[in-house]
């Protein structure tokens, strides 16, 4: 069973399968679940600070189950740290780093919120206690712009449901959504090799 005196703070759900749980705490521990609906699920450690350890020991801001691979999750980090967004594809044995290098990588600030394209599913965005962050290649390179709100902290990026309207939520600047679609040139090369 997950941590006992340790509070969660982050929780995800696989799509389409909510037997497939993962829970963060705000000391870094990470379990999951393969039965998350049963009335006592069982708890697998990912990492307990100790003997399982493969995360830095730092605040669990939020988990994000890649929508077509339940053994892919992204891992949001808090803390002023260079290595604040990890990916395992192996269901959490092991972890890289996904912060990218130098300027199109992601700037050492927590990582407070994570989405993954509901249908471009390299593409992924991040919201950091300086703004948000987008990536086209799964996470290699990451960039920015100053449109929307711009520098400003942001509390969590979320997909809004059945949709590819991008929402989030700053801290002292509002909402802000915005419709990302796949761009027309692309739908258009792909309906032209289908048979």
């Amino acid at each position: 069973k997950p941590a006992v005196g340790s509070n969660i703070s982050a929780i995800a759900v696989a799509v389409g399968n909510p037997d497939v749980v993962w829970v963060g705490h705000n000391d870094g521990r990470v379990y999951k679940t393969a039965n998350g609906t049963a009335a006592v699920p069982t708890w697998t450690t990912v990492d307990d600070n100790g003997a399982n350890n493969p995360l830095p020991n730092r605040y669990i801001q939020r988990l994000v189950i890649d929508r077509q691979n339940s053994n892919t999750v992204f891992v949001g980090l808090g803390g002023f740290a260079a290595d604040n967004l990890r990916k395992t594809t192996n269901g959490g044995t092991s972890f890289f780093d996904l912060t990218g290098v130098g300027v199109t990588g992601l700037p050492g600030a927590p990582v407070n919120g994570i989405a993954q394209h509901p249908v471009l599913l390299d593409h992924l965005y991040v919201g950091t206690d300086v703004g948000v962050f987008a990536s086209e290649d799964g996470g290699i390179t990451w960039s920015t712009s100053n449109e929307g709100p711009a520098d400003v902290s942001v509390d969590e990026v979320v997909f809004l449901h059945n949709s590819t309207t991008l929402l989030l939520a700053t801290h002292g600047r509002g909402l802000w959504t915005i419709d990302i679609r796949e761009p027309a040139a692309r739908r258009k090369a792909e309906k032209k090799v289908r048979p």
